[in-house]
């Protein structure tokens, strides 16, 4: 693994044409078991439901004064499993898989989080992301039927209990 001098910083408005932009990549989709918005929808998303929301955290992944990626957490009281705890994701723009990237992004935005159960959905043929997730503690937890029915079949739940 190699090592880049990454920070974060809070995602702005102005992000979100490069954000959008890695969010088309089809094979970043395939791997995330996600599909792509539509610009209106992703604008309107990121606005409304991220950077619009207080609790949420969305930080971008910068490298030599490019965005590159994000890592956000959020609060969805609405999926019982983590109504106790965070969800957290990460997006990186797939020129720079395989480089250490999100563990290293991951380790500075721990810290930032309260200190309760995060969760995570990892599509379960995404090998690295499911590595990088156990290597932080994370344990797969069953689905509830109705997590299930909202879902790609390929998507798992893992949760995180103790402080990182």
């Amino acid at each position: 693994m190699t090592t880049h001098d990454i920070v974060l910083l809070p995602i702005t408005v102005a992000d979100l044409p490069t954000l959008f932009t890695f969010e088309q990549d089809s094979v970043a989709n395939q791997m995330a078991d996600f599909p792509p918005r539509e610009r209106a929808a992703f604008f309107q998303h990121w606005q409304h439901n991220i950077l619009g929301v207080p609790d949420n955290l969305a930080m971008g992944i910068w490298l030599d004064g490019m965005l590159i990626g994000s890592v956000l957490s959020w609060h969805k009281p609405q999926d019982n499993k983590a109504i106790e705890g965070r969800l957290i994701g990460y997006w990186i723009d797939r020129r720079y898989w395989g480089q250490g990237i999100a563990t290293q992004a991951l380790q500075l935005f721990f810290p930032l989080l309260p200190q309760v159960p995060l969760f995570a959905y990892i599509a379960s043929h995404n090998v690295g992301s499911l590595a990088l997730i156990k290597r932080y503690g994370f344990v797969k937890v069953p689905l509830t039927d109705e997590q299930r029915q909202d879902l790609p079949q390929s998507l798992q739940l893992y949760q995180r209990n103790a402080p990182l």
